[in-house]
């Protein structure tokens, strides 16, 4: 199995650049050691289902994501160490996909996916996330507009009914 990592932005530029807006010029070497940190979470994954043979997991933290590809085969199980990881606040999502990690592009559209889950990152310390892959239900959806000049209210009185509310006659 292979896993590939691809990483977003750099981290130490991404913490500067926040330390430059929120406080002016300058950024101290606490900022930029502390951006650098990373945390690990375990990936496991049992039984994977036929026509899946890439499974993208993402992890997006306040300065930094990541996303790493795993070719898998169906039938099989993976249980994997996912390192160098964002620390603090983490959102995990995944998809998995019937195409090769390799041409797997934005416009891929994954045949599994995940609700993102957010989990606390500390560095030094391997943390667990669950995420459950939903089959991915494609729908087209039309949405038509009824062309009623008043919004469809006649503007009548109810039958029955007066100003105050109570029936006639009394």
């Amino acid at each position: 199995m292979n896993a590939n990592h691809n990483f977003f932005r750099n981290v130490s530029f991404a913490t500067c650049l926040a330390a430059l807006l929120l406080l002016g010029p300058g950024c101290d070497d606490n900022q930029a050691a502390n951006a650098n940190e990373s945390g690990q979470a375990m990936l496991s994954l049992a039984a994977i289902p036929d026509s899946v043979t890439c499974i993208r997991v993402t992890a997006a933290g306040e300065f930094r994501s990541s996303v790493i590809d795993f070719d898998v085969v169906p039938g099989d199980t993976l249980t994997q160490a996912l390192t160098g990881l964002p620390v603090g606040d983490v959102a995990f999502s995944a998809n998995a996909y019937s195409a090769d990690c390799t041409s797997v592009t934005k416009s891929t559209i994954p045949m599994w996916i995940s609700d993102e889950k957010t989990v606390s990152l500390v560095q030094g310390k391997s943390s667990s996330v669950t995420l459950t892959l939903y089959k991915n239900g494609r729908a087209k959806v039309t949405v038509e507009f009824a062309d009623q000049e008043d919004g469809g209210t006649d503007g009548s009185t109810p039958t029955g009914a007066v100003d105050g509310g109570s029936p006639t006659g009394g």
